[in-house]
């Protein structure tokens, strides 16, 4: 079910990483587990095809918390795995036994590899089933690498998940997150004006008003002033005071 798997294809770098990475696991895998590895030659390369979903080839595949891998082994069983990396045919039933539980063995050593590397510390088994969409398609987010190890083809499969564990993606720069409204507005620049009531004169006192004559208030000199802010009307009151060369107001209270 699509639903359940994500979309968005690995960008270049990240592709080259893993193909860096996948293909030193699976050669260091090989030359552990092949005989003829010390002549043979071990290739390893990107593969931008879907995996084989036909209803034949099964998938050696292990999920886990950290995502999911595939194997496909070109139609070999454990049996003739463990035949093709000892470079011998078993002739007896007990050598039979043997090379099934070497293949097996070297198999699940392929898959411990690659989830150690993502930060697995316990590594889950494989099983033969289908291979997941996460796994099939590059759309998907998948990354697959084709092995030679000498004749033998084998496919290496990751979900979006173990890629991302594998070659995380580069750091995105964080946007600045949300901050109080308090602290969003606290630079802003607001006029402050402070306000003297005069209080009242008679209307005759300022019809014949001339330069230098003194008006008068009922006001007392000890009447503080009334702090109006942009907007927000009388916010306190103050009295009216001298800062050097500059007016100040020292506030006596809110209002």
């Amino acid at each position: 079910m699509t639903q359940d798997v994500r979309f968005g294809w690995l960008g270049k770098s990240r592709r080259e990483a893993l193909q860096t990475l996948l293909a030193g696991l699976v050669e260091d895998w090989a030359r552990n587990w092949w005989i003829g590895s010390a002549e043979g030659a071990i290739e390893v390369h990107a593969n931008a095809t879907d995996l084989n979903r036909d209803p034949g080839p099964m998938h050696w595949v292990s999920t886990g918390d950290a995502g999911t891998l595939a194997i496909y082994s070109g139609g070999k069983d454990f049996d003739a795995i463990g035949r093709f990396l000892v470079g011998a045919n078993p002739t007896t039933d007990a050598d039979t036994d043997l090379a099934r539980g070497l293949g097996e063995d070297a198999l699940l050593d392929l898959s411990s590899r690659v989830q150690r590397r993502a930060g697995v510390t316990k590594t889950v088994k494989l099983c033969e089933e289908r291979a997941p969409l996460s796994v099939e398609h590059a759309r998907l987010g998948a990354f697959r690498v084709t092995a030679m190890v000498g004749r033998w083809s084998l496919d290496l499969a990751i979900d979006r998940n173990l890629a991302d564990r594998l070659v995380p993606p580069p750091a995105i720069a964080r946007q600045p997150g949300l901050v109080h409204r308090q602290d969003a507005v606290q630079n802003a620049p607001l006029r402050v004006t402070a306000v003297m009531d005069f209080g009242s004169v008679d209307l005759a006192h300022l019809s014949d008003l001339g330069v230098g004559e003194v008006l008068v208030g009922d006001r007392k000199l000890d009447e503080p002033l009334q702090i109006h802010l942009q907007g927000h009307g009388a916010i306190a009151a103050g009295f009216l005071r001298r800062a050097g060369e500059k007016r100040a107001v020292m506030l006596d209270g809110h209002t």
